[in-house]
């Protein structure tokens, strides 16, 4: 454990000393890879999670925040359908060479950006060391000077979606006020306080009939969670039922977008506030490169027994 620590610290010494001479060439000023890492997961699929995330990274942005999306989802990635970009590339053209992470990064609406195909991520084990750190380096790079990483995992409690959230180590939750919703998301509660008791999971609520529902579906996941598990989560919001989020979809469009003044737009744009107020979590190390090789390190198989 001390050699793999003492490795760590020797690469992002690397990284910025190199990131450094780069800076000293160019004549820009070096900037730490200090972006805070959210992942957005859900215990179910079918309950809004991706919409969240493009219209929570739009709010974010006009809150004066630098936000970047990694789409996560491997098998319905659908960040780009809700933007209304068309995507031709993704990671695994980066990790082959094919491309720079430059040529895959796509714009978005009030200056986010979407990295999309995340599901080469994992393939980066693979590579050779030489070639995997430029890689890192490289995706470090791109996020040096955003505030935040979104990402957006796939739904569902699978071992890609929890080396996702426990790499992050600081989650955004999002269920709805039904019994099957509500047991897998105390499920990916479970799985997550096994792994790290000082994660910071903060649920959301979407299609609430009301504040009051919402608030109860929350202290009922908590109140399972401290009984059982010794573990709690925080509230950080509610998305009530609205028609123009639907109206918004067939349009491509974000909803905050495309009906600013709406119920679900009003609401996002609370929950956005709130979330830059908040903490990081306790012993959390924020920036992109720590996040990817926690991504290696981390293994949820001993957590899906």
């Amino acid at each position: 454990m001390s050699d793999q620590a003492a490795e760590l610290r020797g690469l992002v010494r690397q990284f910025q000393r190199q990131s450094e001479s780069v800076s000293r060439k160019t004549g820009r000023k070096s900037q730490p890879d200090a972006a805070r890492i959210v992942a957005v997961t859900s215990g179910k699929g079918g309950v809004g999670k991706t919409n969240l995330v493009v219209n929570l990274a739009v709010a974010l942005a006009d809150a004066g925040m630098r936000v970047t999306i990694l789409d996560a989802d491997l098998g319905l990635a659908n960040v780009d359908v809700l933007l209304g970009l068309t995507v031709r590339h993704n990671l695994h053209h980066v990790i082959n060479g094919t491309l720079s992470l430059a040529d895959i990064i796509l714009p978005g609406p009030r200056g986010i950006e979407v990295i999309p195909g995340a599901s080469g991520l994992r393939d980066i084990a693979d590579m050779k060391e030489s070639a995997r750190n430029r890689f890192i380096e490289s995706i470090s790079d791109a996020v040096r000077d955003r505030d935040l990483l979104l990402i957006d995992t796939a739904a569902g409690v699978t071992r890609n979606v929890l080396d996702f959230v426990l790499a992050a180590q600081e989650v955004i939750l999002l269920t709805v006020p039904e019994p099957t919703a509500m047991t897998d998301a105390y499920a990916m509660i479970k799985l997550i306080s096994r792994s790290n008791p000082d994660a910071a999971v903060r649920v959301v609520v979407n299609l609430a009939p009301n504040r009051q529902e919402a608030e109860s579906a929350v202290e009922q996941l908590n109140l399972l969670s401290r009984r059982f598990l010794s573990f709690s989560v925080d509230p950080l919001g509610y998305v009530p039922h609205d028609q123009s989020v639907m109206k918004a979809v067939r349009k491509r469009q974000p909803f905050v977008l495309a009906y600013p003044y709406s119920p679900a737009s009003t609401a996002v744009a609370s929950i956005a506030g709130d979330l830059t107020g908040l903490p990081t979590p306790r012993g959390y190390e924020p920036g992109v490169t720590l996040f990817i090789r926690r991504l290696l390190r981390t293994s949820a198989s001993d957590y899906l027994l």
